[in-house]
């Protein structure tokens, strides 16, 4: 029995020992080995404490290997981790196509293979978990990973949804924002330990992205728009203030915008603030403390611009559409700190697994807790918008992609509307959106 000495941990191997003697297997064939018993180590340690607190003693013990065989194998634990993160989506995306290929019927198929998701991960969580939690633990690695997948599942669901007999595709951005509400879907379950109700939401997950097919929304969101209002840059309202506290949030987002947030000290926060550590801490714990509090305050003023906007709508469409664009502007005008909210985030850890969409999950409830309930997905509409929207926005928060935030408030207004009122009538309402005089 393997026992970890840090805390008497059980960490008997999770495999028998591969033959010696005459009957053994040749090298090419023990190195294939060693690797997968590596991944289904990570998976199991990853499970039992998380990322952060595996170490290459944990993963080599419960594989039933030694530490030179690993490093043959991997340079490093994150290393090793990736590439279990690979094969993982690897081999649900194998599952989910060949569910496809198994059934007869456009129908038939969808269902299958929507169904081999949802089972395959309430049936066995531990490969789900690494890839939808703890990479997150890995900052830019772990969100180059996520981007990667995603991209994964957007080809697949766009070629799916591009052979429907029917001819109803998805508008643009639809299969990002599909996945990115499927993410969120299975991530919330994850995070709360309730995957196991995840085999009976396979109705309820298709009838969600039904709301978005619509040949009429194809066509209106793939035209051209009306040229979008460019707002000038300002500083965010809650740095402009001059006590201690803002001083240390506004040196947080200078110096993570200057260098990034990995290699910041809670000492180089305040020095830049022009206050002690001392006092530093009696504001916030830690950085990670003060990176979350300018998170809330950015988008607590965020949202205080939708809601005022959502206030002047004649209507509840015409109001998430003027809502969702006074959103849009105000990240726009802000958009250092939009990298912040969306990229650097990546950076705070652990603790960034319950916040990953918190912002966008309260912008969902503001848009629509004025409306109807939603005609399709009714127990879990809301969530699935939030984790559409944040794919969306999350796409378009490097490098010049915020240029492109005012182009995509017409496929932002759908994905809320579709669900509530059916993609008709949100196409509709877009499309008399455009027709009428923009707030200013």
């Amino acid at each position: 029995m393997g026992i970890d000495r840090t805390g008497g941990e059980d960490l008997s191997p999770l495999y028998r020992r591969l033959p010696y003697g005459p009957k053994r297997i040749d090298r090419d064939e023990v190195a294939r080995n060693q690797r997968a018993r590596l991944y289904g180590a990570m998976m199991e340690s990853v499970d039992r404490r998380g990322y952060r607190a595996t170490t290459v003693a944990h993963l080599v013990a419960l594989a039933g290997v030694s530490r030179r065989a690993f490093y043959e194998q991997f340079p490093n634990k994150e290393h090793c981790f990736l590439a279990t993160y690979d094969i993982v989506v690897a081999r649900e995306r194998k599952r989910v196509t060949e569910a496809w290929k198994r059934e007869r019927g456009w129908t038939n198929r969808l269902h299958a293979a929507c169904g081999t998701l949802l089972e395959d991960i309430a049936r066995d969580p531990k490969g789900p978990r690494l890839v939808l939690i703890e990479s997150l633990a890995l900052g830019a690695s772990g969100r180059e990973r996520m981007q990667l997948a995603g991209l994964t599942f957007e080809r697949l669901l766009a070629t799916v949804f591009r052979i429907a007999p029917d001819g109803a595709a998805l508008p643009a951005l639809a299969s990002r924002a599909v996945v990115g509400g499927i993410r969120q879907v299975l991530f919330m379950r994850m995070l709360e330990d309730r995957h196991s109700e995840l085999d009976a939401l396979t109705d309820e997950v298709l009838d969600w992205i039904e709301s978005y097919r619509s040949p009429a929304a194809a066509r209106l969101l793939s035209a051209a728009s009306p040229p979008p209002r460019q707002p000038p840059l300002v500083r965010a309202a809650f740095l402009h203030c001059e006590d201690r506290r803002a001083r240390a949030l506004g040196s947080l987002v200078d110096l993570t915008i200057d260098g990034g947030y990995a290699a910041l000290t809670d000492g180089q926060i305040a020095q830049f603030a022009g206050i002690s550590t001392e006092a530093f801490h009696q504001e916030f714990a830690n950085k990670e403390e003060c990176f979350l509090a300018v998170l809330d305050e950015f988008t607590g003023e965020a949202l205080g611009a939708a809601k005022t906007a959502l206030e002047c709508g004649q209507s509840w469409p015409q109001a998430v559409d003027r809502a969702m664009r006074a959103f849009i502007e105000h990240l726009l005008a802000r958009r250092a700190l939009l990298r912040i909210a969306f990229i650097d985030l990546f950076e705070v850890g652990p603790a960034v697994s319950g916040r990953l969409a918190t912002s966008i999950e309260a912008l969902t409830a503001l848009l629509t807790e004025p409306g109807p309930p939603p005609r399709r997905a009714p127990t879990l509409a809301r969530e699935a918008v939030s984790g559409a929207i944040w794919a969306v926005l999350a796409s378009c928060a490097s490098g010049d992609g915020a240029s492109r935030l005012p182009l995509l408030v017409d496929q932002l207004t759908f994905i809320v509307l579709a669900p509530y009122i059916g993609p008709k009538a949100a196409t509709e309402a877009i499309r008399a959106g455009r027709t009428q005089a923009r707030p200013a």
